[in-house]
């Protein structure tokens, strides 16, 4: 009488061992693989569904800028002293004056801006080729004014006056808020 041998399975690697149904892969059978960590910033733009803009219009070797940490995250740590706490005040109320003077600076500049933009948009349909031509070169000056460099850096530094502020105000709250639990009892 011949004996019954287990059934011969064929493994992932296409090698015949003789294995139970259902006991998984032979040890060794996969090797530990070195893993990549892809950022998803750091993927290849996809087009948008419905573009019709090509694949290949974006420069070649693009990279996205990576977002640096900002100057005054690692200039201005957590407060740790009354000391301390009394020179981030310091340059707070020091720049919250530019700050606002800056904000008031862009702000009307803005609203001007938007002014312009309704009175453009509402202007009815040139009539002769003159017209026409008059209301392109205004547009293209109120695009101009829009993107003035001096505009532009005003912008980008009530911004970053805006977020620095915050920042310090947050260190200086969080101190106060460690002082008032610290000499607290609760009951």
């Amino acid at each position: 009488m011949p004996s019954r041998e287990p059934p011969k399975t064929r493994g992932s690697r296409g090698d015949l061992h003789t294995r139970p149904p259902g006991a998984g892969p032979p040890p060794g059978a996969y090797r530990a693989r070195a893993k990549k960590i892809v950022f998803e910033d750091e993927l290849p733009s996809r087009p948008l569904m419905g573009t019709k803009k090509p694949v290949g219009s974006i420069l070649g070797g693009h990279m996205p800028r990576p977002h640096p940490l900002p100057d005054y995250e690692l200039k201005y740590p957590a407060v740790s002293s009354e000391r301390e706490r009394s020179r981030y005040a310091a340059v707070f109320q020091d720049q919250y004056s530019e700050f606002l003077e800056l904000q008031r600076e862009v702000g009307s500049a803005q609203a001007k801006l938007q002014q312009l933009k309704a009175l453009l948009t509402s202007l009815p349909a040139p009539r002769s080729q003159k017209e026409a031509q008059v209301t392109a070169r205004v547009w293209r000056e109120f695009e101009k004014k829009q993107m003035d460099p001096s505009f532009l850096d005003k912008q980008a530094r009530c911004r970053y006056l805006k977020s620095k502020l915050r920042h310090l105000k947050a260190q200086i709250q969080k101190f106060d808020d460690q002082g008032d639990s610290e000499g607290s009892v609760y009951f």
